[in-house]
């Protein structure tokens, strides 16, 4: 005879629906960095173009993610009102790529500064659960704020020194992430397994 703990049995349905998108979202920071990296001067010539489908891409994974979290009370209008954040900031570079590079790369430190800000409110909801790996989300939230910062402070530095803080956030950013990921991944099969006591 068992007996199934309904808090847990919950968490652990919830984990199993978020964990991936961390990973996803991960995955394509970790890819956008690579790209800067290696091909700064030709990144530098795209650069609108790559953050703007960057921020498109990720924008919709993070209002899907946030749709799933709903009535978790993991961060779900979070996660949500930065996905239209972020899918309106993408929307904005793809239609008006002529704009100056001052103006458009202001747009873009302001939105990693409050992305950053969002993701580590994001991160902070998941800190009652032990072994989720939040402190991880809220390391990549603060490199979110740094990064906003740096390219604010830097405006009138070029597009491949902007570049450069670009490719080195990213890949930083995305590695955080995929561990934050599969840290929550492992404490949903935990509170899976605890769910169900004999």
């Amino acid at each position: 005879m068992s007996s199934t703990d309904p808090v847990l049995t919950a968490f652990a349905s919830t984990a199993r629906q978020v964990w991936y998108w961390l990973v996803v979202r991960g995955v394509l920071a970790v890819l956008l960095g690579v790209v800067a990296l290696a091909w700064p001067t030709i990144t530098a010539a795209a650069f609108v173009w790559v953050v703007g489908v960057f921020a498109v891409v990720d924008g919709v994974v993070e209002i899907v993610e946030g749709v799933r979290r709903r009535g978790t009370g993991s961060g779900a209008t979070a996660l949500v009102t930065m996905g239209v954040v972020s899918v309106a900031v993408g929307v904005v570079l793809l239609v008006w790529p002529g704009k100056t590079a001052v103006v458009l790369t202001w747009i873009i430190g302001f939105w990693a500064l409050l992305y950053g800000v969002v993701q580590v409110l994001a991160s902070v909801a998941l800190r009652r659960a032990t072994g989720s790996g939040w402190a991880w989300g809220v390391v990549a939230g603060v490199l979110g704020v740094v990064f906003g910062l740096l390219v604010l402070l830097n405006v009138d530095e070029g597009l491949v020194s902007i570049v450069w803080l670009l490719g080195l956030f990213a890949v930083v950013w995305g590695v955080l992430l995929v561990v934050l990921g599969l840290q929550v991944r492992s404490l949903g099969r935990r509170a899976g397994a605890a769910a169900t006591l004999p």
